[in-house]
């Protein structure tokens, strides 16, 4: 940097805002705040962090308003300059009509180009559409900014993000087309938010990189009811485990989530059933002498909470508060919503398990209720490592999951068998659906027993006096 006036005009108002001072040190060296500012055969050089980049806030406040040149010289601070007015930074930056013209060309033909992919599938777009894919990525990455006009809008990140998808397009027919499809949806997605994000902001142009470095991950919700449903302890690998407590929002079809998590050793995993009941004993939330065994039991209003839209996780803010209400009972009407008793609820709650074509997440887990008339004893297959279990929900309506043999499911494994002939069955199961290879898998996460009383299976021994010797 030449000049002070070079500086991003967002970097020169918070100079001019800042508390630091120059104090020269003697030898062409002032120190501003931790850092030392040198100057050698005309550069200006900083030892914070950003010393490598064009300019700094120390570097700036050095300089002052030009007319210092050579603090080293001084024998004492300057008289800091008259107090100058400056307006409050704004959150964007307008962006020329000219630069906008030259934008919209590229971001409708990538909007074209996504809908022709999802229009005629991935195989097809793979023969057809692969050079489009390619041109787009090489227009969009030779589109610079103007001379002394604002950053690329992003079109850095889509001509990444469209050389990664021409990329994986030729792969569709190859041996992991599974894989292959994942990778390419999920990189399809990617390219059609950023076209999206672009064009909405032609108008006003962030200074941050667009879809970039800060993004806000939770939005706040109006105060709302939500109920218990269960509580999931899990292990993950590379020693990483947590313990989940899904809450139902009452009134609405959704479900939410909140974890904490703790990290063990990648040798030696975590187990659950040493830490977790260590882990329940914090706060669900701050302030609140919540436990997590509360939070997924209980019935509560929340105001002041945020929300992840994406995928349904529940923030710990500080500024979440939570009043406690009895609990309700798992019958009452206002749970149907999250109730799996019949073809019609399958219909309803199995959108939230369809293909989304451009790899949008759902907006919560599905977690549901599963009324339970009777379970068949579990057998598990020593071959394919897989426990199966029938449970019948009402006259006539009988389900089937199996259930693949993971290190995490050990315990779940052992309290299902032992369930699944015990006397009597539990009178709900909240259980988690998922696909896994085409097939629906119900993976059961907490039971509640006749006498009101709940067992976390993933979490809690299931007592051997259950069990009824067949």
């Amino acid at each position: 940097m030449t000049s002070r006036r070079d500086a991003p005009a967002g970097m020169r108002r918070a100079a001019a805002r800042t508390e630091l001072v120059a104090v020269p040190m003697g030898e062409g060296r002032a120190r501003v705040g931790d850092a030392t500012v040198t100057w050698r055969d005309g550069r200006v050089g900083c030892d914070c962090p950003m010393g490598d980049a064009p300019t700094c806030l120390h570097r700036l406040v050095a300089r002052g308003d030009e007319r210092a040149r050579d603090l080293g010289g001084r024998a004492g601070p300057t008289e800091p300059p008259p107090a100058l007015v400056f307006p409050e930074p704004s959150k964007a930056e307008p962006l020329p009509a000219e630069d906008a013209a030259r934008f919209a060309p590229i971001l409708a033909e990538v909007d074209t180009l996504v809908a022709e992919i999802v229009t005629l599938g991935l195989g097809r777009a793979a023969r057809v559409s692969g050079d489009r894919v390619r041109e787009l990525a090489a227009r969009a990455a030779a589109m610079r900014p103007r001379a002394r006009g604002p950053r690329d809008a992003g079109l850095g990140r889509l001509a990444r993000s469209l050389d990664r998808l021409a990329a994986l397009l030729p792969a569709q027919g190859g041996p992991d087309a599974g894989a292959a499809e994942a990778d390419a949806l999920r990189e399809l997605a990617v390219t059609r938010n950023l076209g999206r994000a672009l064009r909405a902001n032609t108008g006003a142009l962030p200074l941050e990189d667009i879809a970039g470095a800060s993004q806000r991950a939770y939005v706040e919700v109006p105060p709302i009811e939500v109920q218990g449903l269960g509580l999931e302890a899990w292990v993950a690998a590379g020693g990483v485990a947590g313990v989940t407590a899904y809450v139902a929002v009452l009134g609405e079809d959704r479900v939410l989530a909140r974890t904490l998590l703790t990290k063990g050793k990648p040798a030696r995993p975590a187990d659950p059933r040493t830490w977790a009941e260590g882990l329940a004993a914090g706060p669900a939330f701050a302030r609140s002498g919540l436990t997590m065994r509360d939070f997924a039991r209980g019935r509560f209003t929340l105001s002041g909470a945020r929300i992840a839209p994406s995928h349904g996780r529940l923030s710990g803010s500080r500024a979440t508060s939570v009043a406690l209400r009895p609990a309700l009972p798992w019958g009452d009407d206002r749970l149907a919503l999250h109730v799996l008793a019949g073809p019609e609820d399958a219909s309803r709650l199995g959108r939230s398990l369809d293909f989304d074509a451009l790899g949008r997440p759902p907006r919560s887990s599905p977690i549901v209720l599963l009324p339970v008339q009777g379970l068949s004893p579990s057998d598990f297959d020593h071959a394919t490592q897989q426990l199966s279990v029938r449970m019948r929900i009402g006259a006539g309506v009988e389900l089937r999951t199996s259930l693949s043999f993971r290190e995490e499911r050990a315990l779940l494994f052992d309290n299902l068998e032992v369930l699944s002939r015990a006397a009597r069955p539990p009178r709900f199961l909240c259980v988690r659906l998922a696909r896994e290879g085409g097939s629906l898998v119900i993976e059961p996460i907490t039971a509640m027993l006749a006498d009101g009383s709940t067992i976390d299976l993933t979490l809690d021994v299931v007592d051997p006096a259950l069990e009824v010797t067949r």
